[in-house]
């Protein structure tokens, strides 16, 4: 069951609570009783190992997946969710531009601009969010990993979110655009009070941004300050983790 309820948001106040959450598909239980919380503005991390629920958990929350249990919003201004996806399957050999791309994305939003000047402004000033204005023109399939995830990222920013799900934004990148990434998270938060929640492999970079976090393998293993997860060991009797490949 979904819930929406508007309401003030003073600092620490719950933004998204999820109460005994659980999904089961084709009699295989993927989440058991998952028990959480995010804050207003604040980054919370979701991290646990492969096929341990992570997405699905997302897609829940965005109200794709059929669950038992309580996911409750608690938003104060426009309830809009924003989405990365870790993939997005298109075809490459399509020639569409980056102009052309947020142009549908508005229009599924939808927002009416009438005239190309306009709308070309508009979508510079979208991709500025990323600092990616300068690829408006270039095609999306000809587009790097980290550049194609900062076009996504300014697409789900605008109009503004309350809440930001994020499900691996740094998968598919180069280690400078993952620190680029990392930077730009951070400042979501610090400069415009975003709250997000974050799904990641990178775990030393989850636990360096994140003011929250949250593992899961099916049911909840962890849920706590990030600096209880600073010992490598930790992590991998927690997560049934491989420290020396996994933990980075």
């Amino acid at each position: 069951m979904m819930t929406q309820q508007n309401k003030n948001s003073p600092a620490e106040a719950n933004l998204l609570e999820i109460r005994d959450l659980s999904v089961t598909l084709g009699g295989n239980t993927i989440l058991d009783q998952v028990n959480m919380e995010v804050k207003h503005g604040h980054i919370h991390a979701l991290i646990g190992p492969n096929g341990a629920g992570k997405t699905t958990l997302i897609r829940s929350i965005m109200g794709g997946m059929p669950h038992k249990g309580t996911i409750r919003f608690l938003f104060s201004d426009t309830g809009r969710i924003g989405y990365v996806p870790q993939l997005l399957e298109f075809d490459h050999s399509v020639p569409i531009t980056v102009f052309d791309f947020i142009s549908l994305m508005l229009q599924r939003v939808p927002l009416f601009l009438s005239r190309r000047r306009n709308k070309r402004e508009r979508i510079k000033k979208i991709l500025g969010a990323t600092h990616c204005q300068h690829l408006i023109d270039r095609l999306i399939g000809g587009l790097s990993g980290g550049e194609f995830r900062r076009v996504l990222l300014a697409q789900a920013l605008s109009p503004a979110p309350e809440l930001l799900l994020l499900d691996e934004p740094a998968s598919n990148v180069d280690e400078h655009g993952a620190r680029q990434f990392e930077k730009m998270i951070v400042q979501l938060k610090e400069d415009h009070g975003h709250s997000i929640l974050m799904v990641g492999h990178d775990i030393q970079m989850m636990l360096r941004v994140a003011d929250r976090v949250t593992a899961i393998n099916r049911t909840v293993t962890f849920d706590g300050s990030p600096d209880e997860l600073k010992d490598p060991g930790r992590i991998a009797s927690l997560f049934g983790l491989n420290v020396s490949t996994d933990v980075r």
